[in-house]
């Protein structure tokens, strides 16, 4: 087990974007955009496709990640890691979708220029591919990792409909994970990473959170989270120790 870890220098939003196919209005440029609706994303016609970002110089990348995509179960992808041309990382296997998103950490982070993702789910039942939100870049991992007194909910998005006769009818329009992420033992160096994490996310840019880089891909697409981070205050309660206390809320990005 590692410590969490929050992924929010995403190179997808600034990185040139290269897509083997997309649907006129749906580009693969969408994906710059902090919405995860179909409507707003990177939509594929066929069942498979590919993504390249290129970078305008070598940075770090340690989390590669899909959020609110049709993908299947059996979908499968690759991803390869270039610096000057020469191949860094490579990596094959099942995507290991859940709820949508799948997720890829590398034992360590590597430096990039280029960064290629082929997605291929052949039996998907849409008969398309669509992916509206993605992360690709480095993971900050606090020195202590967050308390047991974090915790998950879930927003439902229905409206419910009742009959004079007492037939009760659901009209369900979406699930939002959300966590609170207590931390009771940031060290000075933690906090002012967390300044800068968050004066990222007041500008609406997604945050990734990992709650274990080391789980196994099926863990890391059930558990990571890819939304909106707002955080409270930051408080010193062990006196003179290197140790603060603060929340954090983060939100899934629908």
């Amino acid at each position: 087990m590692q410590n969490c870890g929050f992924g929010w220098e995403n190179r997808v939003l600034d990185a040139a974007i290269a897509v083997s196919g997309e649907v006129p209005g749906l580009p693969g440029t969408n994906l710059r955009n902090q919405h995860g609706a179909a409507s707003l994303g990177w939509r594929v016609p066929s069942t498979g496709g590919t993504l390249t970002l290129t970078l305008s110089g070598s940075a770090p990348v340690r989390a590669i990640s899909l959020h609110r995509t049709n993908l299947s179960a059996a979908a499968t992808w690759h991803i390869e890691l270039r610096a000057g041309g020469n191949r860094t990382y490579s990596w094959d296997g099942s995507a290991a979708v859940a709820g949508g998103q799948c997720v890829h950490v590398l034992p360590a982070g590597l430096s990039a220029d280029t960064i290629t993702l082929w997605v291929n789910d052949p039996n998907n039942p849409d008969g398309f591919l669509s992916i509206p939100l993605a992360f690709v870049g480095p993971l900050w991992q606090p020195a202590r990792n967050y308390s047991t007194d974090s915790t998950e909910n879930l927003t439902v998005g229905q409206q419910s409909t009742t009959t004079l006769s007492g037939g009760e009818f659901v009209d369900a329009r979406y699930v939002q994970r959300g966590l609170s992420i207590a931390h009771q033992s940031y060290g000075d160096a933690d906090a002012a990473v967390l300044r800068q994490i968050q004066r990222a996310a007041a500008t609406g840019q997604n945050i990734l959170f990992i709650p274990d880089p080391d789980s196994d891909p099926p863990a890391l697409a059930e558990t990571a989270l890819f939304g909106r981070l707002s955080g409270g205050d930051l408080s010193n309660p062990f006196g003179p120790a290197d140790r603060h206390a603060q929340t954090l809320t983060l939100t899934e990005r629908l």
